[in-house]
C-alpha cells in the first residue's frame, strides 16, 4: 500500500480561466489549444445552452460566437449579463458588424477568420483591462465597437447616425479622462509587445535543435517586436574569462569589443546575481545599444548558467516593473530550452564524458536516509518535476521503509515523500530539491547511477564531451564537503541496430504477450481517443479482459526494460 507524507500544502493555480463558445467545434478546440499553450485554463462549449451550463464564478473571460443555432451568441450574452456576470466578453464571429452591436454589452469584437495572435492578444488585453476603472473599461469597449463598425463602408450601415453618435461619445469620454486613458493605452501596448516576445521566443525554443539555433532565434524574435531594437546573447562564466558575444540581431555592432564596457559589467552582474539588470546611459562602445536602455537577463537553469540576453530599447521607452518580471521569466525559459537541447545532444552522442564521484556527505538527504536506516540505497530512476527539483525513485534494501519515510519528511532537501512499496526491499518516491544528484542535473550532467552501501556513496554521471567538466565537478564539490572526483574518462557508446533491439525484445516476450501487444496496437487501443476498448481487443483474441490486461502489462514492462537497457 502506498503511503504519502508531505510538508507542503497544495497550492492552487492562479491561471485565468477562459470559456470558448462556438458551434464550430474545430475552431473552439483550436482556440483551446492556443490558449492552453499560453498557460490559460480553458473550457469549451459548442452551443449557447452548453455555455450557460459551463459558466460559473471561476470563469475570467468568455470568447463568444454570435451565429449559433437555437440560442445565438447575442442571446447568450444577454443571459450572462442578466445573471450578473461582469467578466469581459469578446465576440468572435463571422457576422459582419452593424449598428445593432452599439448597445451590446461586449468588450471586444473579433471578425473571423482569427489567428493565434488575435485570440491570445485579445485574452491578454481583456484580462489586463479588468483592473482598470469602470469608466476606462467602458471607453475601451466603446472603442472596440467603433473600430468594428469603422471596418465597413458607412453607407452600408443600417443607421450611420448611430456611428456618428458613438464617435462623439468616444471623444467626450476621452477628453474627460484623457490622462487615465492615455496611461492605460500605453500599458496595454507594452503588455501586447512583451507577450508577443514571449510567444515568439517560446516558438523558437520548440523549433531549435542546437544552442546556436536558440541564440539566433531568440535574438531575432526579440528585435521583431517594438520597442526592442537590438538583441545579443553574451557568454560569461567568470571574471578571468570575461564576456564574449555569441549572437546578435538588430542595431548591434557585431565587431564591437565590449570588454570593460558598462554592458560587460551588466552581463557579469546579471550572471553573478541571477537577476535582471537595467542599464541606462550606455557608452557608444556598448555594441550598438548606446543612447538608450538595455535589459540584461541571465540565462540559467537551476545551477547552470548560459550567459545573458541583452535587449536594447528605443530611447523613449520606460521599462516597467512588469517588464522586468517578464524578462526574468523569459531568461528561465530560455535556460530551460538550452538545457533540453544539450540533453538531447547528449542522448544522441556516440561518445560521452563519464565522471564518477565518491560521496558520503550526510548533508545529502539520500546519503543520510541510507546511513540512518542502516540500509543500502540505489537510484532506480529520475523524472524532472519542475524547475525547483527532481522526482527520484530509490530502492532501499535492509532498511525500514516507514522509518525512511518519516526521516524524509523531516529533511529540508526533500519536498514530498511517498512509500510506494514496503518490505525487505522498499521503493521510495522522493521530491528532491537539494541533493548531489539534483545539483549535477542542474549543471547539465545526466545521472546514470547513485548507490549508497554501508554509508559510502558512488555517483556516476555523463556529460557531452565538450562540456565544461571542471564546472560540473566544482558545482557539486562546492556544495558538499565529503565528495571527491574518483575518475574522469571518455566512453564510447555501443549502438544497437533496430533488428537487434527487436530480437532482444522478442526474446523477452512470450507468444501471448506479443500477440496481445500487436493486437492492441493494430486495433487502435493506444490511440487517444481509443479506437477500441480493452474488452473489444480481448474479444478479438477470444480471451477475457483481465487476461488481456495481464498480458499487456507484462509486455509493456518488457518493452520499457528493453528501451531503458538500451538508453542507459
Amino acid at each position: 500500500m502506498a503511503t504519502n507524507l508531505s510538508r507542503d500544502a497544495e497550492v492552487g493555480s492562479s491561471r485565468p480561466t477562459v470559456l470558448v463558445v462556438d458551434d464550430d467545434e474545430d475552431l473552439a478546440d483550436t482556440c483551446r489549444y492556443w490558449l492552453e499553450d499560453d498557460d490559460y485554463r480553458v473550457r469549451t462549449a459548442y452551443s449557447g445552452e452548453d455555455a450557460l451550463e459551463a459558466v460559473d464564478d471561476q470563469v475570467d473571460l468568455v470568447l463568444l460566437d454570435r451565429r449559433m443555432p437555437r440560442k445565438s451568441g447575442d442571446e447568450t450574452l444577454d443571459v450572462l449579463r442578466e445573471e450578473g456576470y461582469e467578466f469581459p466578453v469578446a465576440m468572435m464571429t463571422a457576422v459582419a458588424p452593424d449598428t445593432d452591436i452599439v448597445d451590446m454589452p461586449f468588450d471586444e469584437y473579433l471578425v473571423k477568420p482569427v489567428d493565434r495572435d488575435d485570440v491570445v492578444d485579445t485574452a491578454d488585453e481583456l484580462l489586463a483591462r479588468s483592473d482598470f476603472s469602470e469608466t476606462v473599461r467602458e471607453y475601451f469597449a466603446l472603442e472596440a465597437t467603433e473600430a468594428a463598425l469603422s471596418s465597413r463602408e458607412r453607407e452600408a450601415l443600417r443607421d450611420e447616425d448611430q456611428l456618428v453618435e458613438l464617435e462623439s461619445e468616444l471623444d467626450e469620454t476621452y477628453e474627460a479622462n484623457e490622462e487615465a486613458i492615455a496611461r492605460r493605452e500605453q500599458q496595454l501596448e507594452r503588455l501586447t509587445n512583451v507577450n508577443r516576445v514571449i510567444r515568439r521566443v517560446d516558438r523558437a525554443l520548440v523549433d531549435a535543435d542546437t544552442r546556436d539555433a536558440i541564440d539566433t532565434a531568440v535574438c531575432e524574435a526579440v528585435v521583431g517586436t517594438e520597442p526592442y531594437r537590438a538583441a545579443l546573447v553574451a557568454e560569461y562564466t567568470d571574471h578571468s574569462r570575461g564576456v564574449r558575444l555569441r549572437e546578435t540581431a538588430g542595431a548591434v555592432d557585431e565587431a564591437a569589443d565590449i570588454t570593460g564596457s558598462g554592458l560587460a559589467d551588466g552581463v557579469e552582474s546579471a550572471v553573478d546575481d541571477g537577476e535582471v539588470q537595467l542599464l541606462t546611459d550606455l557608452d557608444a562602445d556598448a555594441a550598438g545599444v548606446d543612447d538608450g536602455v538595455a535589459l540584461v537577463t541571465p540565462l540559467s537553469y537551476r545551477e547552470k548558467s548560459y550567459g545573458a540576453l541583452v535587449v536594447g530599447t528605443t530611447t523613449d521607452h520606460t521599462v516597467s516593473d512588469h517588464e522586468l518580471d517578464v524578462f526574468a521569466q523569459l531568461g528561465a525559459r530560455i535556460g530551460n530550452g538550452i538545457t533540453a537541447v544539450e540533453q538531447r545532444r547528449l542522448l544522441l552522442a556516440d561518445t560521452v564524458a563519464e565522471l564518477e564521484f565518491r560521496h558520503s556527505d550526510r548533508a545529502d538527504p539520500l546519503v543520510r536516509i541510507a546511513a540512518e536506516t542502516g540500509g543500502d540505497l540505489s537510484l532506480r530512476g529520475i523524472a524532472s518535476n519542475d524547475e525547483s527539483g527532481l522526482t527520484c525513485f530509490v530502492d532501499l534494501v535492509g532498511g525500514d521503509g516507514e522509518t525512511a519515510l518519516e526521516l524524509a519528511a523531516e529533511l529540508s532537501g526533500i519536498g514530498n515523500a511517498r512509500l510506494a512499496a514496503d518490505g525487505e526491499e522498499s521503493l521510495l518516491e522522493l521530491s528532491v530539491t537539494d541533493a548531489a544528484i539534483e545539483t549535477l542535473s542542474g549543471v547539465g550532467a545526466t545521472v546514470r547511477s547513485f548507490d549508497v552501501t554501508d554509508g559510502e556513496g558512488s555517483v556516476v554521471v555523463e556529460a557531452a564531451p565538450d562540456a565544461d567538466l571542471k564546472a560540473i565537478a566544482s558545482a557539486v564539490q562546492s556544495t558538499y564537503d565529503d565528495i571527491d572526483l574518483v575518475s574522469k574518462r571518455e566512453v564510447e557508446r555501443s549502438v544497437q541496430s533496430t533488428e537487434s533491439f527487436r530480437q532482444d525484445l522478442g526474446d523477452r516476450l512470450t507468444d501471448r504477450q506479443r500477440a496481445a501487444l500487436e493486437t492492441a496496437y493494430s486495433a487502435g487501443y493506444y490511440e487517444w481517443p481509443r479506437d477500441s476498448t480493452a474488452e473489444e481487443v480481448a474479444d478479438a483474441m477470444d480471451i477475457a479482459a483481465p487476461t488481456l490486461h495481464e498480458h499487456l502489462r507484462a509486455a509493456e514492462r518488457k518493452l520499457l526494460e528493453s528501451f531503458v537497457d538500451e538508453t542507459v
